[in-house]
């Protein structure tokens, strides 16, 4: 099997799975969600030789998976999706070795359940209708820079590299661009934006009037850098407890807006608003709460969490 027939196969079975389980395509999907839809119970923990595992249901054996907690929300993100992607499309046993089992081997030399598994994470994480929709809120209809791919790639939950190779199949990018993308390094971009060459934060979101009422899915050590000219100087920001406001901005002029750090998880689902001082003007976007157990799955690795049911539908 061939790439195009595995994306061919994939970008079908991705949106009939989206369809069943109710799984909006406008909005950032919940990978995690979708497994405990499906049956499917996934353990996640310190493996550094592994991936991750699938092991497919059996008589008197409950299907899941295993993954590598060591590796960042967004890989672990993709790895769920890959994971779900054998599930189905009913693959045997699967079992990923190294932390990038595939580093260094052709794309066109992978097995062909793999190809499909990874054709699937990313047709079931990025559905053209979510990718065409986070760009107009970016204000674009395609990429123009590296640094827009790097905002699409957090606004979709999805990894910087990840996101490129997805945008080639959705031909918003050329190949000969994406390559030359391909090299630029995301701390780099973040050290950019947040104009802090060193120590610069883990992810940085550039928040624009575009942007206003997006649903963000951010994490602990997040920087939004939300860019409101009319707000006025120091506007009041009201949002969850783990927000706080930086006193002297790195990136921002005094007046161009306000840049927050989200200090601690969200518990629950929160609106956070800037307003100006008169209140005539306000800028809002939701902030997405981590599930429980998507906080526990990137919780210390030496920790097991079991996500899911233990009885249930089987996939």
């Amino acid at each position: 099997m061939n790439w195009l027939m595995a994306h061919r196969v994939a970008s079908i079975a991705a949106a009939t799975l989206r369809r069943r389980l109710d799984l909006s395509e406008d909005h950032y999907v919940d990978v995690f969600a979708g497994l405990r839809r499906c049956g499917l119970a996934v353990m996640g923990q310190d493996m550094p030789s592994l991936f991750g595992v699938y092991l497919p249901p059996a008589p008197g054996r409950h299907g899941g998976i295993f993954l590598n907690t060591t590796m960042g929300e967004a890989t672990i993100r993709h790895t769920a999706a890959h994971e779900l992607g054998h599930a189905q499309f009913g693959h045997e046993r699967c079992l990923a070795d190294g932390p990038d089992p595939f580093l260094g081997t052709p794309r066109d030399k992978w097995p062909a359940e793999e190809k499909q598994a990874e054709a699937f994470a990313a047709w079931f994480l990025m559905p053209i209708r979510l990718v065409k929709a986070t760009l107009t809120r970016l204000g674009l209809d395609i990429p123009r820079e590296a640094a827009d791919v790097y905002q699409l790639s957090l606004h979709l939950g999805t990894s910087y590299r990840g996101t490129l190779r997805h945008l080639q199949h959705l031909r918003m990018v050329q190949s000969q661009v994406a390559r030359g993308w391909a090299t630029v390094q995301p701390a780099r971009l973040r050290a950019r934006l947040s104009g802090q060459a060193e120590q610069s934060p883990p992810r940085v979101w550039d928040l624009r009037s575009l942007t206003e009422g997006s649903r963000l899915a951010v994490e602990q050590g997040d920087r939004l850098i939300v860019r409101a000219p009319g707000l006025g100087a120091d506007p009041e920001v009201t949002g969850p407890a783990g927000i706080r406001t930086l006193s002297t901005p790195y990136a921002l002029a005094p007046g161009d807006g306000v840049e927050l750090d989200v200090t601690a998880g969200i518990d629950a689902e929160s609106t956070l608003t800037l307003s100006s001082h008169d209140r005539t003007q306000t800028w809002s976007a939701t902030l997405l709460a981590t599930p429980e157990g998507h906080r526990g799955l990137i919780a210390p690795p030496s920790r097991h969490v079991l996500v899911g049911p233990v009885n249930g539908v089987r996939q």
